[in-house]
């Protein structure tokens, strides 16, 4: 569709993905295609949704952004006066933005689009139909609540081809802490088919080598939905030829194995082993969702450790997914080679001790 000249409008949460979408763009064109947009889920509310029809509700244009994931309006559990949905039956402007600089809240960004919607007619989202002939949203998993709203909105256009496209395995974020649904993986895959989208299943990566791909899929083996993940990615360059595939490395080899392998090290936080972090390139394992790298090592957290030395049930005890969630996205941001500090004794298959030669 882009190829042929038409607009399309690429959607996604992270600014790293955004980044990444971006620079595959050009990788694949030589240079940035005018009719290809990419922006954030928010600045996409922002700009596309609510400023073309905000006075209907909001009277003052809209300044930007206040970035608040949980309810502004809560104090010590209370509601703050003045901030109802609704007055005297109408719309009021200070329950989704600031008041005096007029920013909107990001907690009730998605719900003020939907809204803007609903009171225009539909003509918030009929107006994308006019400029794009392709919406295509990433990171769905991120996306909750009212977010499923404007999906909706969209997909009720006459947009030629709308796609959305999510790794639940990778959810770590939340666009807004809210307890509107949808929220469990299950209501989100319940919504998009009642929004009338096709499911379809796509197992397979271009990022990781088939060995990386496999230590990924044990992490969700028990939940039965996952298909085994098959490799794209067949050839390994001459320069990675001599150390690729999954590898465990014991603090004392661990200084060894970075001078040499130079590779991105992922943690749980700013805290975690800092002795092995200073001077090199760090993510925490949320800020690296939407990057990729040739090399990473994985400064694991105990439940981590448990799992990666065979442990199967080391998050069985875990309240939510977030933990073994953030693994998989270390796991995966690794194109040839992924490696974990590990304290000794025996190591999950597929892996190999990596000792100094």
């Amino acid at each position: 569709m882009a190829g042929e000249g038409g607009r399309v409008l690429l959607l996604t949460y992270t600014i790293n993905n955004q980044e990444e979408l971006m620079r595959h763009i050009c990788r694949l064109n030589k240079f940035k295609p005018g009719n290809i947009v990419v922006k954030g889920w928010f600045s996409f509310l922002l700009e596309d949704m609510i400023r073309p029809y905000q006075r209907c509700i909001v009277p003052a244009r809209v300044a930007g952004i206040f970035f608040n994931p949980s309810n502004p309006h809560l104090r010590n559990g209370f509601s703050l006066r003045g901030r109802k949905e609704e007055v005297d039956g109408r719309y009021n402007p200070l329950h989704y933005v600031t008041k005096g600089d007029c920013n909107a809240h990001t907690y009730f960004l998605a719900k003020l689009a939907a809204r803007i919607h609903e009171v225009t007619g539909g003509r918030a989202a009929k107006r994308l139909s006019e400029i794009y002939k392709g919406v295509f949203i990433d990171e769905v998993q991120d996306l909750v609540g009212w977010d499923y709203q404007v999906i909706k909105a969209v997909s009720e256009t006459d947009i030629a081809d709308i796609k959305c496209v999510g790794d639940f395995r990778q959810t770590i974020y939340r666009t807004t802490v809210t307890p509107k649904g949808p929220q469990t993986d299950e209501q989100k895959l319940a919504a998009f088919a009642d929004m009338g989208f096709e499911r379809e299943e796509l197992n397979i990566s271009w990022r990781c080598l088939q060995s990386i791909c496999d230590l990924a899929d044990r992490l969700h083996a028990d939940d039965g939905h996952y298909a085994p993940t098959q490799s794209q990615l067949n050839e390994v360059p001459q320069a990675f030829a001599d150390h690729h595939g999954v590898f465990a490395v014991q603090p004392g080899h661990m200084d060894d194995y970075i001078v040499r392998y130079k590779p991105v090290i992922l943690r749980w936080s700013r805290r975690t082993n800092p002795e092995f972090c200073d001077g090199q390139t760090v993510y925490n394992f949320g800020e690296s969702k939407g990057l990729g790298f040739e090399r990473v090592l994985i400064l694991p957290t105990d439940k981590h450790s448990k799992f990666l030395s065979g442990d199967s049930s080391a998050f069985l005890d875990e309240v939510t997914d977030d933990s073994r969630n953030r693994l998989y996205v270390g796991v995966t941001r690794a194109r040839y080679s992924v490696a974990f500090k590990h304290e000794g004794g025996s190591v999950i298959h597929g892996a190999q001790v990596w000792n100094p030669e």
